[in-house]
């Protein structure tokens, strides 16, 4: 699972591959040994790396000139979007997980009503809650650092197209929900204003 966008899914769905691959294929063993081994990286995400708001993006190796012709390696990587907001009759089934990603849960489903009586015994646990909670503030972090990521990326671009400071507090304020005090420290912070 990732939940901030670092601009660097791919690089880390190829690491999760090859750490596939490299358990698959102990030294020694012939490498035809993978074609009795279909892979397959599944990546959840809390954003749309790719923007086509798609619930899902399969990826199999396939030629640049004729993308019928597939390579046939029996690689596939799968990424779900859990802000996707139309879902195929094929992706009826992970809706509600992607859901319970976003917070937003259906309590009619029986595989997400499992989930939360997995979370609910995991956080009774002392050592599974322990690393349960580490992931949680992990979590939490990533949101955070995400949040600040994109704040600064409003500002420098606002700032780039010679936006006034104080029309970039309003966009902070109404994008972020920012007291107006605390986006117009923001602004002095990360704005330098021609003297």
């Amino acid at each position: 699972m990732q939940v901030a966008d670092r601009q660097n899914l791919p690089y880390r769905l190829r690491y999760c591959q090859e750490q596939i691959d490299h358990g698959l294929l102990l030294p020694g063993k012939d490498y035809r040994d993978l074609s009795l081994h279909p892979t397959y990286v599944l990546m959840f995400c809390d954003f749309d790396y790719f923007g086509y708001g798609w619930a899902r993006y399969v990826f199999e190796m396939a030629c640049t000139c004729n993308h019928q012709l597939k390579l046939g390696d029996q690689r596939t990587v799968v990424i779900f979007n859990a802000l996707a907001k139309e879902f195929t009759k094929d992706e009826q089934p992970i809706k509600n997980f992607l859901a319970l990603m976003r917070s937003r849960v259906d309590n009619k489903s029986k595989f997400i009503i499992k989930i939360q009586d997995e979370i609910i015994k995991i956080k009774q646990e002392p050592e599974r809650r322990r690393g349960f909670m580490k992931f949680e503030l992990d979590l939490m972090d990533a949101r955070r650092e995400e949040r600040e990521e994109s704040k600064q990326k409003l500002v420098k671009f606002l700032a780039s197209q010679k936006t006034a400071p104080s029309e970039i507090v309003v966009a902070l304020v109404n994008v972020y929900q920012m007291p107006e005090k605390t986006a117009r420290e923001y602004v002095a912070e990360h704005v330098k204003t021609p003297k």
